[in-house]
């Protein structure tokens, strides 16, 4: 593999972090306050809010944001980031629950998977501290202790929630980062269930720490964007030096006294597997929440397209069952905007349907069909994991290579017994489920460098005393819940011990 050729710097960097996501940037905000002085390198480059609006993409087209991995021709799958300041905060859904105590207590309460080594009362304050920053729309978890959760009160629940609440007991309004900001005073979420590329600027972003808090404007802070971290130096028992490379290819070598990778779930373990740092658990244990969308056919009418958001509740009504030591728990949150008709408008038409019956064809579906967006988790299964390449990057680096099987096992089984159980509860709506579509892959990339296999509970290096590694990638296994919470939270009380405020 190519190696950068660069002279060390004569400007050593306190803290150099990689990746400006999630993660990245709530590190370097803990440090920043306590007076350290933090170096962010991001592979992409800064698209605002409008500038994303206006050229419909989130990403610079420069090589450095280019994605830098391929799949596993065996078992194909799709992956979803971004090379971005900002990293995946500028694409997600808003969607922010916390882990439920009994996910992070796996092994000791259930006799499988692994018990991860902070409690829920030591995440607590760290969720707190989250929840406030990114603005959580959230309400009261019976299987929560703590109450009430959340920075801002929650959306009201839509009519779909409502007619749900009773069979899918226990269903809360769902946490979400996407209502008005306590900082910046943005406008509330408009409904129109493109979050992706939210068209008012309502869903947060680490854009939106950058700017409301004044982060982007301190001078402790620098950003270097459209930079490749190439690889590590380490001497003993310590990493030395980041090898980097510009948008030019230009390499470079920048010493740092502490190294904090906060790249993803996919980076993570293709940057230390490139510095010659694997072995181990390093890049296995992947992990995605497969999001399979359920299509339920009622003899009634459902009241889509109603609703604050694009969904605003959650039942847990499978999220923590005693059957968890054989299958995997689950969470449904019922989807406002309702059957998205195009696709069946296409293929009707293309088999000859048009006028009234096909109209009519069109609302009977759209009016009798319930869609519910269902989420579990799976045991970390070392099979599934980030690997180098033969073929290369632009830069000449080794592609991450993706290899991940299909579900089995546990999380099918719970799967296949929430499905059942789902269909009982809703026999009184004539429900049946009419298709399952898969959706939302590759978003949640976790386990890959976990706690306990690559980092001890403070996410330390097990070999390496200034090398930290944060983020989804930390986990050591993952519950169903969304992990973006958890990421900041995670993220937050390392800075803080970092900065030695913890």
């Amino acid at each position: 593999m190519p190696r950068p050729r660069g002279r060390l710097s004569s400007a050593d960097l306190d803290v150099a972090v990689v990746g400006s996501g999630f993660a990245g940037l709530l590190v370097a905000r803990e440090l920043a306050r306590a007076g350290r002085e933090v170096t962010v390198f991001e592979r992409g480059g800064l698209l605002t809010h409008r500038e994303q609006l206006e050229r419909s993409r989130q990403e610079v087209p420069e090589p450095t944001a280019e994605h830098n991995h391929e799949v596993d021709p065996d078992a194909p799958y799709h992956w979803d980031y971004a090379y971005a300041v900002g990293g995946g905060s500028i694409h997600w859904t808003g969607v922010a629950p916390r882990l439920l105590p009994s996910d992070l207590e796996l092994c000791s309460r259930y006799g499988v998977g692994r018990d991860w080594p902070l409690s829920y009362a030591e995440l607590l304050p760290y969720y707190r501290e989250a929840e406030r920053l990114l603005g959580v729309a959230a309400g009261p978890n019976p299987l929560l202790d703590d109450e009430p959760a959340g920075a801002l009160p929650p959306h009201p629940l839509s009519p779909i929630d409502t007619l749900l609440a009773g069979p899918l007991a226990p269903l809360v309004p769902i946490p979400q980062a996407r209502a008005t900001r306590v900082l910046g005073g943005r406008a509330a979420c408009c409904g129109a269930t493109v979050c992706r590329l939210c068209p008012v600027d309502a869903r947060f972003s680490m854009l939106h720490l950058l700017d409301d808090s004044g982060l982007g404007r301190d001078p402790r802070l620098t950003i270097r964007d459209r930079t490749v971290v190439a690889g590590l130096r380490t001497a003993g028992d310590r990493v030395e030096a980041l090898e980097i490379l510009n948008a030019r290819r230009e390499p470079g070598v920048v010493r740092a006294a502490t190294v904090v990778l906060a790249a993803g779930g996919l980076e993570n373990p293709g940057l230390l597997l490139r510095s010659g740092l694997g072995g181990g658990d390093v890049g296995r244990f992947l992990y995605d929440h497969g999001h399979r969308m359920v299509h339920l056919r009622l003899d009634r009418p459902v009241p889509n397209g109603r609703g604050s958001a694009m969904t605003t509740g959650i039942s847990y009504a499978w999220a923590d069952t005693a059957g968890r030591s054989e299958r995997g728990a689950q969470l449904v949150i019922p989807f406002n905007p309702g059957l998205e008709l195009w696709g069946m408008l296409t293929r009707s038409i293309a088999r000859g349907a048009s006028g009234r019956p096909l109209l009519e064809q069109a609302r009977a579906s759209y009016e009798r069909t319930l869609l519910l967006d269902t989420v579990g988790e799976d045991l970390p299964r070392p099979e599934r994991r980030v690997e180098l390449s033969p073929n290369r990057d632009s830069f000449g680096l080794p592609l991450n290579r993706l290899v991940y099987p299909p579900d089995e096992g546990y999380v099918e089984r719970g799967r296949v017994a929430m499905l059942d159980e789902l269909v009982e509860r809703l026999r009184p709506l004539g429900a049946r489920i009419v298709d399952i579509d898969l959706v939302g892959l590759g978003a949640h990339q976790l386990g890959t460098c976990r706690m306990g296999g690559v980092v001890d509970g403070d996410q330390r290096h097990l070999r390496y005393g200034n090398l930290f590694v944060t983020g989804g990638s930390a986990f050591p296994s993952y519950g169903p819940a969304h992990p973006t919470l958890t990421i900041c939270s995670l993220a937050i009380r390392l800075g803080r011990l970092l900065a030695g405020s913890a």
